[in-house]
């Protein structure tokens, strides 16, 4: 339904007037275009879109008389004071032909220095054709229209007799119908057992709102404390959020007031505010000690940020694409503490793994990482620009240490064994363990084994036999070295060799002597002997046999 537009009636509102420009420029150009409240002075423009140099002038007249001539002079001559490539005035005029003759001698008077052009109502309706929201908006009251839609939707769903298409064709019919209620938030409606909703959402390319919502949360509930900082995010720092039904008890906004919703089935839809111009961008994020000595930098790319009323996020990777980063920078003269929150994951999302990225670059950005968790600052590098961010107090997590611990075991393995391994994304605890052994080993260090049940399987003759039960079962036991051939450790699914692996038991026991025992009475001439270590006894393992037993590190059997 198209509504009719009563320029006069405007012309004698210029809020009403000031905000159907402020729709309309937003509607041409989006996010490029920045209005401008002329109270402290406009500069001879309303609007100002910074790609092409153009300043917009917006008047409610409906007629170019004498005092509205000087007012546009005036206008124009603050305007050419400023570095524009075009000057436009709007007003809703139906210019005769002295108008338009008047009108081009200024044209003439700054032909070289910019263009100028009039855009009267014949411009303006045709564009209220095109937006029948905004005319919609600015001359009726539409809550009516949303309680009614909502007495809609439970009669479509009680009257349903072409099954789910025929209730999707008829959904579609309504929420079209509520895309015109208002130009500034969009209505989406939904049914979950039984209870009809409304979501409330920004549309694109809206003019920025002052918005104050009320929520209704429980005291010390996780919940509600989850809630209430979701939407501070999402105001504050345009971080986007979805506030479920039953949450809101009413939200101060102009045009969302008009639309006199049912709160109590009202939930809202707040996208982020994101901001690409000027990204992707390269950075650095610095420690820095209380004295002011800053650390190594971690290289990033910053690729968009998200805008709010106090100040925005920046979001970018490191160089491996590994970590994602989340920088809060509050607006000059903010009482808030900047901080910086850091994520590092397995891949671009959460649930991707790669298993190619360099594992030396990921030790670096990962061993910045963890002095950038002890260090009270940092400090944040875009081209000669360095912001200061004062974290806030805070024990470090102690996170990133063991990460890369295990990041040089693993290049250590894999380059000394010239295996293929799979990144440490989804490795066990199994598997963290064998590849500190194997590193340990690879060092040269004696490292503990976990061989609490492994069995040294000896086949001796009768005297070695007769030895080892004398020595480990009826004495005060005994150490143990041996070798071990043909074992292999597992890391993510691949078995790695380990040969050779001499081993020992300093306190040894024979798991079948019963066994042994009855084989030396019956002069059995192949006795096998089984060797584990004894309880408490330390297991370890290195790559070169162990040196001789001293003077005081009693008896020891060695044994192939």
């Amino acid at each position: 339904m198209s509504v009719r537009i009563s320029w006069d009636e405007l012309a004698e509102s210029p809020k009403k007037a000031e905000q159907m420009f402020d729709l309309l420029m937003h509607a041409e150009y989006g996010n490029r275009v920045r209005t401008i409240n002329g109270s402290g002075g406009d500069g001879g423009r309303d609007a100002w879109i910074e790609d092409i140099r153009r300043a917009v002038e917006f008047k409610s007249w409906t007629k170019l008389g004498k005092s509205q001539r000087a007012q546009v002079v005036r206008s124009l001559k603050r305007a050419s004071e400023e570095d524009i490539a075009s000057w436009v005035l709007v007003a809703p005029v139906h210019a005769t032909p002295g108008e338009l003759q008047w009108f081009n001698s200024l044209k003439g008077r700054y032909r070289n220095s910019f263009e100028m052009q009039l855009l009267d109502v014949r411009w303006l309706e045709s564009k209220l054709a095109e937006r029948p929201d905004i005319a919609r908006y600015m001359m009726t009251t539409p809550h009516q229209e949303v309680v009614d839609m909502l007495r809609e939707l439970h009669q479509e769903q009680a009257g349903l007799l072409g099954g789910v298409p025929d209730l999707a064709k008829r959904l579609n019919v309504l929420s079209a119908r509520a895309d015109e209620l208002s130009p500034i938030w969009g209505l989406d409606f939904s049914t979950r057992g039984g209870q009809n909703s409304v979501f409330v959402r920004l549309k694109p390319g809206v003019p920025p709102q002052r918005i104050e919502v009320h929520l209704d949360t429980v005291e010390d509930d996780p919940a509600g404390s989850a809630l209430t900082e979701a939407m501070s995010d999402a105001l504050h720092y345009g971080a986007g959020t979805v506030i479920e039904p039953g949450s809101i008890t009413r939200v101060d906004n102009e045009a969302i007031t008009s639309l006199n919703l049912p709160w109590e089935q009202v939930a809202m839809v707040l996208p982020d505010q994101r901001v690409t111009a000027g990204f992707p961008r390269a950075a650095s994020l610095r420690p820095r000690d209380s004295d002011g000595t800053k650390g190594r930098p971690l290289h990033l790319t910053l690729h968009y940020a998200t805008e709010g009323s106090r100040g925005m996020y920046v979001h970018g990777t490191d160089t491996t694409g590994m970590l994602r980063l989340r920088v809060r920078i509050d607006r000059p003269g903010s009482e808030q503490n900047s901080d910086v929150g850091i994520l590092l994951q397995y891949g671009s999302d959460d649930v991707q793994h790669p298993d190619a990225v360099d594992p030396e670059a990921l030790l670096r950005t990962v061993t910045l990482l963890d002095s950038l968790d002890h260090a009270p600052g940092m400090v944040l590098t875009l081209g000669t620009e360095q912001i200061d961010l004062d974290a806030q107090p805070h024990e470090p997590t102690g996170h990133f240490a063991p990460i890369a611990r295990a990041l040089r075991d693993f290049i250590l393995v894999r380059d000394e064994l010239d295996v293929a391994l799979p990144l440490p994304a989804r490795w066990s605890r199994q598997d963290d363990r064998n590849i500190a052994l194997l590193a340990g080993l690879l060092r040269g260090d004696e490292v503990a084994m976990p061989l609490s049940s492994t069995v040294c399987h000896q086949i001796s003759t009768a005297d070695e036999a007769r030895q080892y039960m004398d020595l480990l079962e009826r004495g005060h036991g005994g150490r143990i070295d041996f070798e071990m051939v043909g074992l292999a450790l597992p890391v993510g699914e691949v078995q790695i060799p380990v040969d050779p692996l001499y081993v020992a038991f300093s306190r040894a026991r024979i798991t079948n002597a019963a066994e042994v025992t009855q084989a030396i009475a019956s002069q059995a001439g192949a006795i096998p002997v089984d060797i584990s270590p004894a309880a408490g006894s330390l297991v370890l393992g290195r790559r070169t046999p162990f040196p001789a037993p001293g003077a005081d590190d009693g008896p020891a059997t060695h044994s192939p």
